[in-house]
């Protein structure tokens, strides 16, 4: 019962600051452009801050690494899924994309580690391995397999190379450098925040992973347009609310009570399993010319819905 209550702060917590940048970007304080300002803070120095603190103060083991493979293995399912029940139900092409996308990659990081921290605070071991299933079981896919299957569904002709370079994007980015070098730290247990060099280094990337939260519901706040819920989103969002928030969390849970995992990692692996589609899926389909305006519009909409459906997984699971 702990577990919802912290669970139900941790929403209500994010719920106001989403508020806020609404009431910001009503008062014409911060607008929409200054979201993806603080989009490139959150992903070029929050996360690698927070993935870096999270891991170097830990030797990860092994059987760590097990959550996330199951996430990778539910995350791929649920692609196949998605991909077979929209072409049985002969939506185009295009439309298949965004169902797909939607389906089956959530926000780990940007609402994923917010929930995180708001649920487990004075729990490294949770941020840890969230860490570690967020990088492994959902960054790795989206940004390799993303770009390859935004190309296949959408209706432009994209270069072989070109998809290539996109999918590579990831091993070029502060978050792989964060996450290798974490993995390494703590791996060769280096000095931490207790060595008086290295002190000022730990305590910035603290500072910087506490500012996650904040910028990263205000950056998603500045982007909020409510969507129009007409016949063409009905069965697609249907969808991604039964694959997305029902099914992957389910699945995540059952296959992490049959593979005996800690209650921790089961909490962990079930949350971010149950989080809304992640934006980077509307932004590949844009790129490569798929159907982005209804993966917008099914972001936002199962997004809205993922408040209550979060909560109920969760309760039925723990």
């Amino acid at each position: 019962m702990d577990a919802i209550h912290h669970l139900v702060n941790s929403i209500l917590v994010i719920a106001f600051i989403y508020a806020l940048a609404l009431l910001l970007r009503e008062k014409g304080i911060l607008t929409e452009d200054d979201s993806l300002v603080l989009a490139r803070i959150v992903t070029d120095l929050c996360l690698p801050a927070i993935i870096f603190v999270s891991l170097a103060k830990q030797s990860i083991r092994l059987d760590q690494v097990a959550p996330a493979l199951v996430m990778l293995g539910v995350e791929l399912a649920c692609v196949a899924l998605a991909w077979a029940i929209s072409a049985l139900l002969k939506f185009n092409k295009a439309q298949q994309g965004a169902i797909v996308f939607c389906s089956a990659f959530g926000s780990s990081t940007f609402l994923g580690y917010s929930i995180i921290m708001q649920m487990f605070p004075h729990t490294s071991q949770a941020l840890g391995e969230a860490v570690l299933i967020s990088e492994i079981g959902v960054g790795y896919p989206i940004f390799i397999l993303g770009p390859m299957l935004a190309a296949y569904f959408g209706s432009g002709e994209s270069e072989a190379k070109l998809q290539w370079k996109s999918s590579l994007v990831f091993f070029r980015s502060p978050v792989f450098f964060a996450l290798l070098t974490g993995l390494l730290w703590g791996h060769f247990q280096l000095p931490g925040q207790e060595n008086v060099f290295l002190a000022p280094l730990f305590q910035l990337g603290h500072v910087l992973a506490s500012a996650l939260t904040p910028l990263a519901i205000l950056s998603v706040g500045l982007m909020f347009r409510l969507p129009h819920l007409g016949k063409v989103i009905i069965v697609p969002l249907t969808i991604v609310i039964l694959l997305k928030l029902i099914i992957k969390p389910m699945l995540a849970g059952a296959l992490s009570t049959g593979f005996g995992f800690p209650e921790l990692w089961k909490e962990v692996l079930v949350l971010l399993a149950a989080m809304p589609p992640a934006v980077l899926g509307a932004v590949f389909l844009r790129r490569y010319g798929g159907d982005a305006a209804l993966a917008s519009a099914l972001l936002l909409a199962a997004s809205l819905v993922s408040g209550v459906t979060l909560v109920s997984v969760f309760w039925i699971l723990a």
